[in-house]
């Protein structure tokens, strides 16, 4: 009867948790830990640097993509923690070889084709010459290490994000 209390007393405590906007990133995408949401106010934008919870394009789903999770964002998977790297006015250059924003290149950018675990799952690419119209943004997994950053699943791969498809800012340890 105690490990069933415990395990009631848990979940009420991740649930209160997550209604006060705590999350806890367990992906390699950023540096792993807890972080506190903050809803965007309206007409806010956003700042280079910032890291984001987010949900991609709901053609992103997990059916297609098997090591994206289950959740609730509009392709059914789950929210991601991402860092806005371009903002609205940016130009973006994309190749398989990495991603050029205002002529800088960013780290680890390069773009996979397959990913080591589903060699079989043809990834997307983002190539060419963008330029970031009002309300969007290029999201990057800037990695708990940073050589991680190149197996993040972000705009590398889906492209610009629009400000609504971001549910807030998350800000390290609260």
């Amino acid at each position: 009867m105690v490990p069933l209390a415990l395990m009631a007393m848990t979940l009420g405590a991740v649930q209160l948790a997550t209604r006060e906007g705590w999350r806890i990133n367990l992906t390699e995408s950023e540096p792993l830990g807890f972080y506190r949401l903050r809803p965007l106010q309206d007409d806010e934008t956003l700042s280079r640097g910032t890291k984001v919870e987010l949900c991609p394009p709901a053609w992103v789903t997990p059916r297609a993509f098997p090591f994206y999770l289950s959740g609730d964002c509009p392709g059914g998977g789950m929210p991601m923690l991402k860092t806005v790297v371009g903002v609205p006015g940016d130009s973006i250059v994309g190749s398989l070889q990495g991603v050029w924003i205002n002529g800088r290149e960013l780290p680890n950018s390069g773009q996979l084709l397959r990913t080591a675990a589903y060699p079989w799952i043809h990834l997307p690419h983002q190539q060419g010459r963008f330029v970031l119209g009002k309300g969007q943004y290029w999201v990057y997994g800037s990695g708990a290490r940073p050589a991680l950053a190149a197996q993040s699943f972000d705009s590398r791969y889906w492209g610009a994000i629009d400000i609504q498809q971001i549910r807030g800012m998350a800000n390290a340890g609260g």
